[in-house]
């Protein structure tokens, strides 16, 4: 019987191997030769393959990081907090134009902070070869893909808070608002764009600079030309200020706006037109530092496990960059007051102390892990791939799209940055993008 079953599948096999043949003959030797070629590369590939991870990190020597830590910590509160300080101290001896040159300036930072620094960072990690191959072949494109949602996730941010903010208005600011017409909105939103654009003035000066602008119509004040002299001067020191061809067509169109306006001017602004603006400089500020503070961890973190040259090279280089940075969101911070934060408000000292102590918590956690984080590894490439990718996003929509086009492309910047003032501006954007970007090659 055994032999009889034996007989019958000895006879199935061969004909399942012979069917086999029939059909292994009727393919192509092209397709037969192309498959083999295809499995034998992959085959290769796999073999090939790096492995993720550090191969000798060479001696640690705990007390250079440690001195590295308290070196980033105050260097990095000092360079957030000194805009705040001028802006605090006013009779300090700081040029009148610091915060002028130094917020511009550090538009051309966090631009370059997310182009040269973490976007190509993100790239690098998210396509090393030693991930698996979704990452490093599949999908390469994935560090632009999680920037761009990043972006798309800010826009829906500011859309809900701005929707939000417009929905709390008072009775008598609804008021106002309706009473003052169209023009006088967009002129009154226009006055709050210049007080945000040029926060470096004294709240004194720039009173005057509005009444001053007002007493430049003829129509409405002819005898007050005297007071536009003393406004330009405290304006700018060497550059008149006229009142822009811009305003004209509304003058014309809405022949009450103006009187409205100086009505406004007359009782401190309407309540909503100069809380909202600071309001929405808060958000992109706290846009900024979010970006900023999101991947000041792992910078910390990698110099803390970095060794050798390597580490000296990257702690100059950090040095440098948390200089940069911290004098960018300072600038930023510090043209929030007065306007929302009081004299006596903290918030800005928070605010930079947060921005102080990221990238040192970073290097604490890098200083008790440095023997079990490797940010060569498969796990620290996907950590600081990611999170760099979302930095960038955040960056370029806060330093493209609510610093520089609404300092320098925003209708109301046409008429409060003109001249020299304007091209001491774009000096400092671009001496900012270009002292970053050169950092950029050393860390």
């Amino acid at each position: 019987m055994s032999d009889q079953l034996r007989a019958i599948w000895q006879q199935g096999t061969s004909d399942i191997s012979d069917r086999a043949a029939t059909l292994i003959s009727d393919i192509p030797y092209a397709v037969l030769r192309a498959e083999l070629d295809r499995r034998n590369e992959r085959r290769d590939v796999d073999d090939d393959k790096p492995t993720c991870g550090s191969k000798d990190r060479g001696a640690y020597n705990t007390p250079i990081h440690v001195m590295a830590l308290f070196l980033i910590l105050i260097l990095s509160t000092l360079a957030c907090s000194f805009p705040v300080l001028a802006r605090r101290f006013p009779r300090l001896p700081i040029p009148r134009r610091f915060l002028f040159i130094s917020r511009h300036f550090g538009t051309g930072v966090l631009i370059a902070t997310a182009f040269v620094h973490l976007l190509p960072t993100a790239f690098v990690s998210l396509t090393d070869p030693c991930l698996p191959r979704f990452w490093s072949q599949t999908y390469r494109a994935m560090a632009g893909f999680v920037a761009m949602v990043s972006v798309f996730v800010v826009v829906v941010v500011e859309m809900f808070f701005a929707m939000k903010g417009a929905g709390h208005v008072h009775g008598s600011e609804y008021d106002q608002l309706i009473s003052s017409g169209d023009g006088a909105a967009e002129f009154d939103s226009e006055e709050a764009d210049y007080l945000r654009l040029e926060g470096h003035e004294s709240t004194d000066n720039i009173h005057m600079s509005r009444m001053g602008e007002g007493s430049s119509n003829p129509t409405l004040q002819p005898s007050n030309g005297a007071s536009k002299d003393t406004d330009d001067i405290s304006f700018d020191d060497s550059e008149p200020y006229e009142t822009p061809n811009l305003n004209a067509p509304n003058n014309r169109g809405f022949p009450s706006s103006e009187n409205h306006r100086l009505h406004a001017d007359h009782s401190h602004h309407q309540p909503g037109g100069k809380l909202q603006n600071p309001q929405r400089q808060l958000l992109q500020c706290l846009l900024l530092e979010a970006g900023i503070l999101f991947h000041s961890v792992f910078i910390g973190m990698a110099l803390s496990v970095a060794t050798g040259t390597s580490f000296v090279v990257l702690l100059v280089a950090i040095c440098f960059h948390q200089t940069f940075e911290g004098f960018a969101l300072g600038s930023r911070i510090a043209s929030l007051i007065p306007d929302l934060f009081g004299p006596s408000s903290p918030k800005p000292w928070l605010m930079s102390l947060a921005y102080g102590t990221t990238t040192p918590i970073g290097q604490a956690i890098g200083l008790v892990m440095h023997n079990m984080y490797d940010p060569a590894s498969a796990t620290g490439l996907l950590m600081v791939g990611i999170t760099n990718a979302i930095s960038s996003g955040l960056l370029l929509f806060a330093g493209l799209v609510e610093l520089l086009a609404e300092d320098f492309l925003s209708e109301s910047s046409y008429a409060t940055l003109r001249g020299r003032r304007r091209v001491e501006a774009c000096i400092a954007v671009a001496s900012g993008a270009i002292l970053m970007a050169f950092v950029g090659a050393f860390a």
